[in-house]
């Protein structure tokens, strides 16, 4: 005798197999199609999201990215809590029924009588059990899509992108820069489309410098990341040094691996420019923004040593811009592998 298992909503139904029962999980989606992910490992733990139409067919070699640090492992290590706590109660379902089988089978119509005794041994099956309810939650809301132009895989980002999830470390460096400077932009917009009354108590608080100099730096860091995968995408050895912290080294390295400099045609307010937004950057990160003698070197920025920099909207502005800049002239000095196409599904524009 064989009892059928019952199972809550969200699993399939259980198939039986050599070894016991097998049964699927289903994952919840938002109303866009995403299902969250969270990077494995421990000093990272960045969340994202991913489509449930694109997942299977993209992830064929079992491996995921992490888009935020670049760790690469199986894709099942990128469970989020909530998915595993759901995985978890989805097993105990399908032990239970699975149990429930089990004595169904060994003692399903069992009586039987010992004459000599008198006694009657009878298995009578109890009431099917109800399964519980697996457990449920909301993914996050969706606000920024990166659309990778390898496949067009889509990934919902929620830091500074590294690398598509799919594609890891082959992603089109230019995608990646373009997809982080939009990222500072609208850091740059929030303020500015707030009432006047809650800018202003932001204002007051430091929240606009503090957001110019959180998209400066992010900017930065983008500019140099994206140096680095075009430069090492391009076929050229690891740099030795990290030649990508300021502009004067980043245009050496440049010009002794392609014979040409990026900067060439510039004129000298707009290499200036560049300058102090990397230096700017560095005094941010290394020395609480107080100018010492390295930064006025660097940036020939001629505020006094041991005052604090300032940091403005409409610098940012522009740095961005210069950014923007930049990564055309290193792109025209590199061989074509560092240009990339995005089809017109993407939104995106050929280069």
């Amino acid at each position: 005798m064989t009892r059928p298992i019952r199972l809550p909503a969200g699993m399939t139904t259980p198939r039986k197999t050599p070894t016991g029962w097998d049964s699927s999980v289903t994952i919840p989606q938002d109303e866009d199609g995403f299902f969250g992910r969270e990077c494995p490992a421990k000093d990272c733990l960045a969340y994202f999201k991913l489509h449930g139409d694109e997942y299977q067919a993209a992830r064929k070699v079992g491996l995921l990215s992490c888009p935020i640090c670049g760790v690469r492992q199986d894709d099942q290590t990128f469970l989020t809590p909530e998915q595993v706590k759901r995985t978890h109660a989805a097993m105990m379902e399908l032990a239970h029924g699975a149990v429930e089988d089990a004595f169904a089978t060994a003692f399903g119509g069992l009586s039987r009588s010992n004459r000599q005794g008198g006694v009657t041994i009878q298995y009578t099956p109890g009431p099917l059990r109800v399964p519980r309810p697996l457990p449920t939650y909301i993914e996050r809301q969706t606000i920024r899509t990166f659309t990778c132009p390898n496949g067009g895989h889509r990934a919902v980002i929620y830091d500074l992108l590294t690398v598509c999830p799919y594609c890891g470390p082959d992603t089109p460096p230019r995608a990646v820069l373009d997809d982080n400077l939009a990222g500072m932009s609208r850091v740059l917009a929030v303020v500015e489309e707030l009432p006047e009354e809650h800018r202003r108590e932001i204002e007051a608080a430091g929240g606009v410098t503090s957001l110019a100099e959180r998209a400066l730096s992010g900017a930065v860091a983008a500019a140099q990341n994206f140096a680095k995968q075009l430069h090492t995408q391009s076929g050229k050895p690891t740099t030795v040094r990290n030649p990508w912290q300021n502009v004067t080294r980043l245009q050496e390295q440049w010009q002794a691996s392609f014979t040409t400099s990026p900067l060439a045609a510039w004129s000298a307010a707009d290499v200036r420019l560049l300058r102090l937004g990397f230096a700017r950057r560095h005094v941010l990160e290394h020395n609480g923004g107080v100018a010492d003698e390295r930064y006025v070197s660097e940036s020939g920025d001629t505020i006094a040593i041991g005052r604090r920099i300032r940091v403005r909207t409409p610098f940012v502005r522009e740095f961005l811009a210069a950014v923007v800049r930049l990564a055309d002239a290193m792109e025209a000095a590199t061989p074509r592998l560092a240009a990339y196409d995005v089809s017109p599904s993407t939104g995106g524009e050929n280069r």
